[in-house]
């Protein structure tokens, strides 16, 4: 079985070309062509890209905005206060449950779809969901880095001195009026 040739649509791929937005690659993925009879038919019709945006070169170091600790703890943050929309979403559904299931029993006449979506919003559904939230919530909880050993001592150190029999005293007092 041979396969039969499409038209190329090379006015298509000439304008995308000209207009610099996507990589030649892209396009050529788009037009299910290779990069290379891209690269060929825009030499040889002088195709002009349009300026693009200067983008990071690869050999230059890239600029960390964060250390990995504090990266993680923005993620964590970010993953809780995903997980806690996810929580509003199942409180919505397990609210309104009685009214979701018969507006899929009214609407939905092919059974097999109705089986799956009475099965979606089903109670073991919604607690296997909220296990599952439940779990992510405690991970993202300990993703924060644990103190090594020494800052956990610093910081014993540094309770233990703020007060108690073994707080840091204070200097001597002078009492001494010289006037």
């Amino acid at each position: 079985m041979t396969k039969e040739n499409k038209p190329i649509d090379w006015v298509g791929i000439e304008n995308d070309y000209r207009a610099g937005v996507l990589s030649i690659r892209d396009i050529a993925r788009w037009y299910g062509v290779s990069h290379t009879a891209i690269n060929k038919r825009a030499k040889s019709e002088n195709w002009n890209r349009a300026a693009q945006p200067k983008h990071l070169d690869r050999r230059e170091p890239v600029e960390r905005l964060s250390t990995p600790v504090e990266a993680a703890a923005d993620l964590s943050e970010k993953g809780k206060a995903l997980a806690g929309r996810m929580m509003d979403e199942l409180d919505a559904v397990t609210s309104l449950h009685g009214e979701l299931e018969d507006m899929i029993c009214a609407e939905e006449s092919d059974s097999r779809r109705r089986q799956s979506l009475l099965r979606a919003i089903s109670l073991g559904e919604r607690a296997k969901t909220l296990k599952d939230i439940s779990a992510t919530l405690k991970a993202f909880s300990e993703v924060a880095a644990p103190a090594g050993k020494k800052a956990a001592r610093k910081d014993a150190a540094a309770a233990a001195a703020a007060g108690g029999k073994f707080a840091q005293r204070p200097g001597p007092k002078l009492v001494v009026d010289n006037k």
